[in-house]
């Protein structure tokens, strides 16, 4: 088996964002996008720097699918405090959810909507008996 698993990246624009894994219903990433599934954690990421943020994405995301949890808020920002106005974090997420551990976790991610800021719900599979 792959040390990664394929993610189809749907959308990739300034305010948008959203993947899904290969195999997966899209009726998940449209649950997602709709604000219809509960948030069981939160990590913001203000303030870090690349490796901190990946560092703590993916240890948010590996504890709430350990507890059982399904989504995740990544608060990322939108980069308008940033040198070039790069939403450096956010155009760093996909590729931090594609790498193991992770891949095997994330069934879907997107952004929220824009009146909620900077933010990307990741969708996690059922936590495995």
């Amino acid at each position: 088996m792959s040390a990664r698993l394929a993610f189809e990246i749907l959308r990739d624009e300034p305010e948008r964002l959203e993947g899904i894994a290969t195999g997966i219903d899209r009726a998940h990433l449209k649950r997602l996008r709709r604000g219809e599934v509960a948030v069981d954690r939160e990590v913001d990421l203000h303030g870090l720097e690349q490796p901190a943020a990946r560092k703590a994405v993916r240890e948010a995301i590996v504890a709430v699918q350990g507890e059982g949890g399904r989504c995740v808020r990544v608060i990322h920002g939108r980069g308008l405090h940033s040198e070039d106005g790069d939403a450096v974090l956010r155009s760093r997420l996909p590729g931090w959810l594609s790498e193991p551990p992770l891949a095997s976790l994330v069934m879907a991610f997107a952004t929220g909507q824009r009146e909620r800021g900077g933010a990307t719900y990741v969708l996690l599979r059922r936590r495995r008996s």
